[in-house]
């Protein structure tokens, strides 16, 4: 389908929903063309989530994570960037309605909405749990652990009922390198800042519902895992499923109680709630089933991108994880067979470029699988996942702050950022 302007002289309008990786890829592939560009989403920042945990234990600030939306597309004059929350869409009106804009119509609508945290049902984790899925959520647990070491420091009895212990849901990426970073936290800089708490007392605990860590790595990769974890001092414990959370306890369907202030929810992800409002059949997850192309079958002007999309590899015919590589290689294909389309050329299938799955455990410990099999451990993985996240971040400014941050860290074991601010 060729969309061009219209007897109006209208260019054709191309709405994207979400300013995360997918959604900015989507739309600065669009510079170029001659269309009009809405980018709207609910914050004012586009969010490098991947680096969340950083932010959540004082390793990054928050502007290293947060980069104003409307500062990315400073030279792309037919964009447009609107903060408002989406309230509907009606796919066959071509037609999106919002908290405070007018209805804004589409000749060509880009779904890059994200996902939201997904807690199965687990009595008492919407309302006490920590997920790291935001900014504002890493903000959110940064500010309780340091409130949490603060009190007990005032009180130490809090210490017994568990007040610095924190459970971690999930042995996959985000439970792992939260885990890690957080132990070393406590084994770094807690012991300076707060000498007369006794620090064996802390316990960080990683739980897992199934067999073992990182299941999608190679046996080699997961035993080198959970020994890295179990050097810093994490519990790890596999098997186990949470079955409640209090604000002080977390209980196992084991029947295990975990004296814990703390559960940072790590354990998993479900597409944007809007997507149960369209009238499409969704698949596992809450995702939206997408072509080869990335369009929605029954409305070839609607592409679903990143989280909320399930985009099936055609290499191995999986569908692929919820990963920041990801969003951004299909919101910027999205972005690309629109431009096609206008110019009236032919479309391409979605190609995604694996560069490996990676996760850093702590300082000089990371590990990566790469398309194929070939692993990496130690140092080098970190290097390697060092650079693959430098690449992603959107501009060389956050690059530098970045890289400040982590020479700093590495160098002098400090967290700038462990400090609360009361507004």
């Amino acid at each position: 389908m060729t969309t061009r302007s219209d007897s109006n002289g209208r260019r054709p309008r191309v709405l994207v929903l979400g300013g995360g990786f997918a959604g900015i890829g989507a739309a600065q592939k669009l510079t170029k063309s001659d269309v009009d560009v809405v980018v709207v989403d609910k914050h004012d920042y586009h969010t490098f989530q991947p680096l969340l945990y950083q932010v959540a234990t004082g390793l990054l600030e928050q502007p290293a994570v947060g980069h104003p939306i409307r500062d990315l597309f400073h030279k792309q004059e037919n964009a447009r960037i609107h903060q408002d929350r989406i309230t509907a869409v009606d796919l066959d009106s071509r037609e999106a309605q919002f908290a405070e804009l007018d209805p804004l119509s589409y000749d060509y609508l880009v779904l890059a909405l994200g996902a939201e945290v997904n807690f199965f049902g687990v009595e008492g984790a919407a309302e006490h749990a920590f997920p790291l899925y935001t900014l504002a959520d890493a903000v959110r647990l940064k500010d309780h652990v340091l409130r949490t070491w603060e009190a007990a420091d005032r009180k130490p009895a809090l210490i017994d009922d568990g007040a610095l212990n924190i459970v971690v849901v999930g042995g996959g990426a985000t439970g792992i390198e939260t885990a890690g970073a957080l132990a070393e936290l406590y084994n770094g800089v807690f012991r300076k800042d707060y000498p007369d708490v006794p620090q064996d007392q802390a316990r960080i605990v990683l739980v897992e519902a199934g067999p073992e860590l990182f299941p999608m790595f190679k046996p080699d990769i997961r035993a080198y895992t959970e020994k890295a974890l179990v050097k810093r001092g994490v519990e790890v414990m596999t098997g186990e499923v949470v079955q409640s959370i209090t604000p002080q306890r977390v209980t196992l369907k084991s029947g295990t109680v975990l004296k814990a202030h703390t559960l940072v929810w790590g354990a998993g992800l479900q597409g944007n709630e809007l997507v149960r409002s369209l009238g499409l059949e969704l698949v596992k997850g809450n995702r939206i089933a997408v072509d080869g192309e990335l369009r929605i079958p029954s409305h070839s002007d609607v592409y679903a991108v990143g989280d909320i999309a399930a985009i099936t590899d055609e290499k191995t015919s999986q569908v692929l994880p919820q990963l920041g590589s990801v969003a951004l290689q299909s919101g910027e294909h999205a972005g690309e067979t629109i431009a096609r389309q206008i110019e009236g050329k032919e479309t391409k299938p979605f190609k995604y470029r694996d560069k490996g799955t990676m996760a850093t455990i702590g300082r000089g410990s990371a590990v990566v699988q790469m398309l194929g099999g070939r692993t990496m451990k130690g140092k080098a993985a970190q290097l390697a996942w060092g650079t693959v996240h430098l690449a992603l971040l959107p501009t060389n400014e956050d690059r530098a702050k970045a890289v400040v941050d982590w020479a700093g860290a590495g160098l002098t074991h400090q967290r700038a950022g462990r400090i609360t601010v009361e507004t």
